[in-house]
């Protein structure tokens, strides 16, 4: 059965019957609702239930060979807001982030990356920055959307900038969630394409699957945050792991610490003239807040904002703020 959504979202693209929902979401969806028939703390009832409501709100549309998974929500005449999740992540990382927004008139759409999320694998493995940004353009045009906000986060960032880059008629400005620029180290480059690999895929995605959710947890804790996240937001972070495709984790890492992308920001940015926030997290380990200075500087109309005691994981560790931050900055677009 295609959920009302659905039918308006294949209405919205002239297809009559989008794509079928992909493997891994049908999976994930029948395993909500098995355990929300059986006994449950009221915690964990309260956790599912929140999951199968974003899963109800599933649509999927092929871009470029792959089907995508997405979200749109929000009034079909508001402003349009993509949001680009990132490395290793999926669209649910936004679910704080995306009612507030549409429920102030933005319409919000919200997609997996290919090989990320509910989104299906790319046979080609093209997992590039060029690669995600093209699928962008697709997905924009499946939608027909004017000119729109882009909100990324992370590896996301790297999309939105290639993307508003090459297609600048397209967007209307830019914010950016834990974004730097970053020097290329030919030693770093080396090792920690292989690191993350490692840990990634080889340690922690195994772990997930045996249900040790709070090992990720920790692991969030001590290198990634500054801010203690909900369990119920670790719990749906870590299904990303369980969906995302190693060879994306590891082409996309590969990607970054390649000197032509690295280099690439710097140029990208001083011609992109939209209005762009970058919001820091001043205790960033991975996208370290000088580099988001330094790049600001860079743009044409840009503004550099640093959260106090934040981490690279600030959708989880404050996502009132970034609420604020977003709707304030659109505000201020807008007129």
């Amino acid at each position: 059965m295609l959920n009302e959504e659905t039918r308006q979202s294949a209405t919205r693209l002239g297809t009559g019957i989008p794509p079928a929902p992909t493997a891994k979401y049908i999976t994930y969806r029948e395993e909500v609702a098995t355990k929300l028939a059986g006994k449950l703390s009221a915690r964990e009832r309260r956790r599912l239930e929140a999951e199968a409501y974003l899963m109800s709100r599933a649509n999927f549309v092929e871009l470029n060979g792959v089907v995508h998974h997405y979200m749109d929500v929000g009034p079909r005449d508001g402003e349009p807001l993509v949001l680009i999740h990132g490395w290793d992540c999926s669209s649910y990382w936004w679910h704080h982030i995306i009612d507030p927004l549409a429920s102030v008139g933005y319409r919000v759409i919200c997609y997996d990356l290919k090989g990320h999320g509910f989104s299906d694998s790319d046979p080609r493995r093209d997992y590039t920055v060029a690669g995600f940004s093209n699928d962008l353009r697709a997905l924009a045009d499946a939608l027909q959307l004017p000119p729109h906000h882009v909100s990324a986060f992370s590896l996301g960032a790297f999309v939105a900038l290639h993307y508003a880059d090459t297609n600048p008629d397209r967007v209307r400005s830019l914010t950016f969630f834990n974004f730097s620029l970053i020097s290329y180290n030919r030693v770093a480059s080396a090792l920690i394409p292989g690191m993350l690999d490692t840990v990634f895929n080889t340690v922690l995605r195994p772990i997930e699957r045996r249900g040790l959710w709070w090992i990720p947890y920790i692991y969030a804790l001590v290198v990634l945050s500054k801010n203690t996240a909900l369990v119920s937001d670790v719990k749906l972070a870590t299904l990303s792991l369980r969906c995302c495709d190693p060879a994306a984790v590891r082409v996309s890492a590969e990607e970054l610490a390649r000197r032509e992308i690295l280099e690439a920001v710097a140029a990208q940015m001083a011609r992109v003239y939209h209005p762009t926030l970058l919001v820091a997290g001043s205790g960033d380990p991975i996208m370290r807040p000088q580099g988001g200075r330094k790049l600001m500087q860079l743009a044409p109309n840009g503004q550099y904002l640093e959260v106090p005691r934040c981490g690279h994981l600030i959708l989880f560790e404050l996502p009132e703020q970034v609420i604020q931050i977003q709707r304030l900055f659109l505000r201020g677009v807008r007129e």
